[in-house]
């Protein structure tokens, strides 16, 4: 028998705002509502398994209210995008209700959403959710202990201001199709085919660079980060929001010049 949970939402900008940080990799994502520990929950990748986003926004944070329940619930939405148009309707305090059933998955408990009601005094809109089935869901311990365990190589401070450099950068070198990540002399410098931007001194002299495609570079959130640079992919760890995102080195590209004939 399908059951409910109830939130009274009393600002929804920032839980639209979690929701569009993944948008970014897809329109579609899988979240959860963690009772246990007052949090929602997302993790994402995007079709090649080569960029992976997680994130964590507490209930209070979120300003969702009053629900009581011990569940985990994973909600599955079909688009980010017209899950947030909807929310928009609603100017002010409403309701957030999530009706889901207890299922089982492989031979263990779970509990997946069907629908989320919103409603206030002159609005209902149903929204139902998407089946778990064309989810690749990614537990709490491969996350953490998989994708995010990184055999850290240097790790350095990435504002977003340099962020929004680079990405500028990139859009003047937008023929060419990825950008490197270069330490030196103890310096990390980006470069492209046609530029090098000194980012920050590191604490390392040892010669090291890692490659992305400038298209999975740039779903990294303008935030400021600690990076984790591994030898084949990096962490990029947001101080200002719990969200993560890695991303592999770019490999087998052969529109890529690692020579020595660049021009710095």
């Amino acid at each position: 028998m399908a059951k409910t949970v109830e939130f009274t939402v009393k600002n929804s900008k920032p839980f639209t705002s979690f929701m569009k940080k993944f948008a970014s990799i897809d329109n579609t994502v899988l979240f959860e509502a963690d009772f246990a520990n007052s949090k929602f929950v997302a993790k994402s990748t995007n079709e090649e398994r080569s960029v992976v986003k997680y994130g964590e926004l507490s209930f209070s944070e979120a300003e969702f209210e009053g629900a009581k329940e011990k569940a985990r619930i994973k909600i599955g939405i079909y688009s980010i995008p017209r899950l947030i148009k909807i929310i928009e309707q609603f100017a002010g305090e409403f309701k957030f209700v999530i009706k889901y059933d207890e299922i089982m998955n492989n031979n263990e408990k779970d509990f997946a959403a069907t629908s989320i009601l919103l409603k206030d005094d002159e609005l209902k809109f149903n929204i139902e959710c998407t089946s778990l089935n064309i989810f690749k869901y990614i537990s709490d311990d491969v996350w953490n202990n998989t994708i995010k365990k990184i055999d850290q190589v240097i790790s350095f401070e990435f504002s977003k201001e340099n962020i929004e450099k680079i990405r500028a950068l990139s859009e003047l070198d937008k023929e060419y199709k990825l950008v490197e990540m270069v330490n030196k002399e103890g310096n990390m410098y980006v470069r492209g085919k046609s530029f090098e931007y000194l980012l920050v001194p590191t604490s390392t002299n040892a010669d090291m660079a890692i490659t992305f495609f400038k298209e999975q570079f740039n779903k990294i959130d303008i935030e400021n980060l600690t990076v984790t640079m591994g030898l084949d992919r990096s962490l990029f760890s947001s101080n200002d929001t719990t969200t993560d995102i890695v991303i592999a080195r770019a490999e087998g590209n052969d529109n890529y010049d690692d020579s020595d004939d660049l021009p710095f």
